[in-house]
């Protein structure tokens, strides 16, 4: 049985936030520190935003548009439109959800003219007719979605239902490009693998070896990142090999048992490259046969359970990204769908590698 857990992550004063750039409006008080305080950004950014000056993320000029309405109305004005809604509906790993639901939670605490409900069900829990169902329910009720979902014709029908009703869907991490979805926010999950690849051969060097490929499910983010990981490999690494493809599920003691089950009918990898949740089942398997420092580790996202594998020298690299500044972008995305004047949003976000002394 499926369960979807929803967390309704705050709602902000309302404001007018739907006219022209305030650039392009006869400027009337309030002073920029008024304005500063209230949207919480520094000075020197109202101050760009004000001008019409580049370099503004969209959702912090949307922030700083709000705050001139809010300070510009009579306090308890009935002509304050209502909060924005917007909707996080996720499939995916428990680690990622909580990263991705705290980084909702953190935006929304800055008085942002939105409201964002975030639900989620982990990845083994995924039912195709539930989760369409979610979509269609969540479209009703908000006016713009974001999604983190993989690849499936139940799932992918709905997202195109919505889109025809012309509700914003903007798709992040994973994308879903054949639904006619508005954007995708989030790193490039090929250059994140052939990243892996490079990390991984350059450690093991000259020696030849088995690679043992960790991944959950049809995830668009999962297959883009083994092709660029295979590629690289291939191309440069050739005393290296995928030799087989370990399934986690997203779930730490799933993928524990079929890392021990697989070390034991093929013998040690010389590398493990988890394209999926799950790295703290890897570590555990690896920590109880004996292959920390033997076996090259890395993993995706930067998280409680990652940071501890590379602080213990259990997990050699991780691939991370920026999930705040993608929270960001995507609601930036919705509210630019919805009329709000926003800044252009960002291209993808860059790929980061984390080590041990690099991961606080």
């Amino acid at each position: 049985m499926m369960l979807f857990t929803s967390v309704r992550c705050g709602v902000t004063k309302a404001g007018d936030i739907s006219g022209t750039p305030a650039a392009k409006r006869p400027w009337r008080g309030p002073t920029i520190a008024e304005i500063a305080r209230e949207s919480g950004v520094g000075s020197a950014t109202v101050d760009r935003v004000v001008n019409g000056r580049d370099n503004v993320r969209g959702a912090t000029a949307a922030r700083v548009l709000a705050a001139i309405a809010r300070l510009r109305e009579p306090e308890g004005s009935a002509d304050r439109p209502a909060p924005r809604r917007i909707a996080f509906i996720c499939d995916c790993g428990v680690s990622f959800s909580q990263t991705l639901e705290s980084a909702v939670q953190e935006f929304v605490k800055d008085d942002a003219g939105v409201t964002c409900e975030f639900a989620s069900v982990p990845t083994w829990k995924f039912d195709a007719v539930k989760m369409a169902n979610a979509i269609e329910r969540a479209a009703g009720e908000a006016d713009a979605l974001v999604l983190v979902a993989r690849e499936d014709l139940t799932v992918n029908r709905a997202v195109r239902a919505v889109v025809a009703r012309n509700v914003p869907v903007i798709c992040l991490t994973t994308d879903l490009p054949t639904i006619g979805r508005h954007a995708f926010v989030g790193s490039d999950p090929t250059s994140a693998g052939t990243t892996a690849a490079f990390l991984l051969g350059q450690v093991i060097g000259e020696r030849e070896g088995k690679v043992l490929l960790v991944y959950s499910a049809p995830y668009r983010v999962q297959e883009e990142r083994e092709l660029g990981f295979r590629r690289v490999l291939r191309a440069e690494f050739p005393g290296l090999a995928v030799d087989e493809r370990v399934n986690s599920n997203d779930d730490s003691e799933f993928v524990y048992r079929n890392v021990l089950r697989y070390v034991e009918e093929h013998g040690p990898p010389a590398g493990i490259y988890n394209i999926a949740a799950g790295n703290i089942g890897v570590g555990k398997a690896l920590t109880e046969l004996g292959l920390v420092g033997k076996t090259v580790f890395i993993g995706h996202e930067l998280n409680p359970n990652s940071r501890h594998l590379l602080e213990t020298g259990v997990m050699t690299f991780a691939i991370g990204h920026d999930v705040e500044l993608e929270v960001e972008t995507a609601i930036g995305h919705c509210l630019a769908l919805l009329g709000t004047p926003t800044q252009p949003p960002p291209p993808l976000t860059r790929v980061r590698v984390y080590t041990k002394y690099n991961c606080t």
